[in-house]
């Protein structure tokens, strides 16, 4: 009895872990559907339990491949809600966990670049652009990191004439 007590804990428990792991592939799929499946505007509550469903199948399943895009899609998800802090942490999880990804280098210029656009911060667009070229010198983003940290806190005006004077 003392023998089959152990073995029923343990069937139990992956039992359980992989109805959990189910469960939060269905919700994602749930609430991908709701989501992304009208023409109208995503429900931002909807977008925000997507975001954190798929940071925690990658907190639940570290090796699990499809982590890592789970990772990428929260950041696309959260960063059109203007949720700056949390974008930003998804992007240095997914650097930090997944730096080997393919689309991670896409995620640190995308930080810079919500920086620069989205708030102005000049600074920090600088560092995340620095960032990108310090892990992916040869990117596929890194002449945009270049030309974007040349180019930082220039007004309209200023960047036309920069470039007409190139052209002369």
């Amino acid at each position: 009895m003392n023998r089959i007590t152990p073995l029923l804990i343990v069937a139990v428990s992956m039992m359980l872990l992989s109805c959990g792991n189910e469960n939060l592939s269905d919700r994602i799929a749930k609430l991908e559907k709701q989501a992304f499946s009208t023409e109208s505007a995503v429900n931002p509550e909807i977008a925000e339990q997507l975001v954190d469903v798929y940071c925690d199948f990658a907190t639940q399943n570290p090796e699990n491949q499809q982590s890592a895009e789970y990772l990428f899609k929260a950041v696309d998800v959260s960063m059109n809600f203007d949720n700056p802090v949390k974008t930003f942490d998804i992007i240095d999880r997914l650097v930090q966990e997944y730096p080997d990804y393919e689309k991670t280098p896409m995620a640190v210029f995308v930080k810079g670049f919500i920086y620069e656009t989205r708030y102005n911060n000049i600074e920090q667009a600088k560092a995340a652009y620095e960032k990108y070229l310090e892990l992916y010198p040869e990117g596929e983003m890194a002449a945009d990191c270049r030309a974007s940290i040349e180019n930082l806190g220039l007004t309209p005006e200023e960047l036309v004439k920069k470039f007409e004077a190139m052209e002369e």
